[in-house]
Parts: structure tokens; sequence; C-alpha cells
């Protein structure tokens, strides 16, 4: 197993949207300094991102062989599958509490605790699936703090394509948007199968219009930790390129 050349640490966070206490996930790369000003990544399903998707390990690296700039990247953990559910899921009781944690409570606690960059391009999320939905969501509800996103097989309902239908133009973000050949059919850990792909080529095509800085792929493979983890190299050099 490779070591980390930065560091990783645990933290909390009391949420009073949500009325509980967050675990969160810290990698500060190897040349963090206090004195710099750093962009922030924060992962959805925080602590499969780190474990199965093996997401500080591939960022070390990049950083370490200079393709990625300096990031440091947060991990926001759930407390299992319904927990998930219901603050990921549109139709979650949890969910616009979430929405609200993550847009105002978390990135406040993270700009008093860092030296960030205080614009929108200087915040970005990654999600998968449903995580994926919820980045996605975000990132157009609040593109003033959330300027880059990475969307790995996201969730994509019928309402996520009717919102983007009507817009005629898209705040500046940067969107890198993967999704894999054999999605038609992906059955949940609740036994419901959905289509994941043609929604995914929808949306893909609706923002093709848009005036963004977007990148969209189609890797080999379903809907799986195993794919996504492999995609993190390209998502993250394309929305951290230090070239």
């Amino acid at each position: 197993m490779a070591i980390l050349k930065g560091s990783m640490t645990d933290d909390k966070i009391h949420s009073n949207y949500l009325n509980e206490t967050i675990d969160l996930l810290i990698y500060l790369p190897s040349r963090y300094t206090p004195l710099v000003k750093y962009p922030i990544l924060i992962a959805q399903d925080g602590r499969d991102y780190f474990q199965l998707g093996k997401l500080a390990k591939t960022a070390d690296r990049l950083m370490d062989e200079n393709q990625m700039q300096d990031c440091i990247i947060i991990g926001v953990n759930h407390k299992g599958i319904s927990d998930r559910k219901a603050k990921y899921d549109p139709t979650g009781d949890k969910h616009e509490n979430y929405i609200r944690f993550m847009a105002i409570e978390l990135t406040s606690y993270l700009n008093e605790k860092f030296n960030t960059l205080q614009l929108g391009a200087g915040m970005g999320l990654i999600g998968d699936s449903l995580g994926g939905y919820v980045a996605f969501k975000l990132s157009l509800l609040y593109p003033n703090t959330f300027g880059k996103v990475i969307l790995q097989s996201p969730y994509v309902p019928e309402e996520l394509i009717e919102t983007i239908e009507t817009m005629e133009q898209m705040q500046a973000l940067t969107i890198y948007h993967s999704i894999g050949d054999e999605e038609h059919t992906f059955t949940n850990p609740e036994g419901i199968t959905r289509d994941f792909l043609d929604p995914n080529r929808r949306l893909n095509k609706l923002l093709n219009n848009l005036s963004l800085d977007y990148e969209y792929t189609e890797f080999q493979g379903n809907h799986l930790w195993v794919n996504w983890q492999k995609d993190l190299v390209p998502a993250l050099t394309f929305l951290y390129n230090n070239h």
C-alpha cells in the first residue's frame, strides 16, 4: 500500500440544519503551508472515495508529479445506506437541509479553518451516482460557491433534465462528467433497476450547448468503484491542471 506524502486527519462539524454531527476526512498536500491559499475539493461519500476510490492516494501522486495543483480534499461521511438516501436523494427527508449544510455551514467552516481561495473556482465538488446528483445540484444552486464539479455516473432524474433545458446560459462552471458504457441497467441496494446511461447522454447533449468548461467521457464498464477510481486521473487533471 502506497504511503501518502500528504497527511490525512479526521474532523467533525456540527450541523444546525441537520441537528447532527458530521464526520469529515481531511487530506492536506505534502507542501501544505497556512501561508498559501488552496483550492478545496469536497467529496460526497467521503469514506468510500478515500477507501474504494483511492481519491487521496491518486491526488497525492498527481500533486507529487506536478500533474495537479496542490489541493485540500475534504471527505464528507454519511452514516450508512438509509442516511445516504435521506440526504442525497431529492425525495429524502434530510435532502434540503443537507444542501443547506453543504452550501452554508460546511463552506463557512472550511473558509475559517483554511486559507482558501474565496472564489467559486476555489471550491470544487465530486460525487458518484446519487452523490453526483447532489454535487451537480449544489453547483447549479450555488455556482458562485462551487465553481468546479466532477460527476461520476451521476443520477440524472427527469426534473434535472428539465431544469437544464430551461437554461439559456449557465454561470461559468468547470464540469467533468463521466458515465460507463454498460450503465443501461444498474440495480441499487434497494433492488431498484435504473438506466443511468441514456439520461447522462441527454445531459451531455444539453451541457454541450451551454458555454461551459466541460469534459465528457464514457468509460468501459458499469456502475462500480473500480471504474470511478481509474476515472479520477483524467477528472482531477481536468479540474486542477498544473500546466
